[in-house]
C-alpha cells in the first residue's frame, strides 16, 4: 500500500534591528484556523511560496506585513531548524534572518497583525515567543550573530 507523500514546507522569519538596537516585534491578530495563536507575539515573515527563495520570502513578507522594504544586501541568514510533524505528515524548515535598518521604520500593519513594538534585545529575550524564535534568538546572541551598534 503506497504511503502518503510528506509535505515539505519552509518558513522564513526575520529580526529587524534598528540603529538603537531595538527589534521589531509584531502581535498576531485573531487567528481563526489556530485560535491558540491569536494575539501572540510574532516576528515578521512567513511561509515560503513554491519556487521562491527564503530570502525573497522574508523581503516579500516584511513588505506585506509591515509596509516597508528591506535591502536584500542587509539581510543575513542566522539560524535554521527542521521539524517533522507526524500528525500532518509535514516536514517544516524554519529559518531566521537578521536585518539591520538605519533607522526605526514606520510600520503599516497588515490584516494579520493587531499591533507592533520596537523592543530592546534584553526585553526580546523575556517575551514568550514560539520555541523556534526563542532558540534562534538565543543561538544568534551566543554566537555573536547579532551585533550591538
Amino acid at each position: 500500500m503506497p504511503t502518503k507523500q510528506t509535505v515539505i514546507e519552509s518558513v522564513a522569519k526575520v529580526l529587524i534591528i534598528d540603529n538603537e538596537n531595538r527589534v521589531l516585534t509584531l502581535v498576531l491578530g485573531e487567528h481563526l484556523k489556530y485560535p491558540e495563536k491569536s494575539y501572540r507575539p510574532d516576528l515578521p515573515g512567513g511561509i515560503v511560496d513554491p519556487g521562491e527563495s527564503e530570502l525573497s520570502a522574508v523581503i516579500r513578507e516584511v513588505k506585506e506585513e509591515c509596509g516597508f522594504a528591506l535591502d536584500p544586501e542587509k539581510v543575513q541568514p542566522a539560524y535554521s531548524e527542521t521539524a517533522y510533524y507526524e500528525k500532518e505528515n509535514k516536514s517544516v524548515t524554519k529559518l531566521l534572518y537578521i536585518a539591520y535598518v538605519d533607522e526605526r521604520r514606520v510600520v503599516k500593519l497588515s490584516w494579520e497583525h493587531s499591533d507592533y513594538r520596537w523592543v530592546t534585545l534584553e526585553d526580546l529575550q523575556a517575551i514568550n515567543l514560539q520555541p523556534f524564535f526563542n532558540n534562534s534568538i538565543k543561538y544568534s546572541i551566543q554566537h555573536k550573530l547579532i551585533r550591538i551598534r
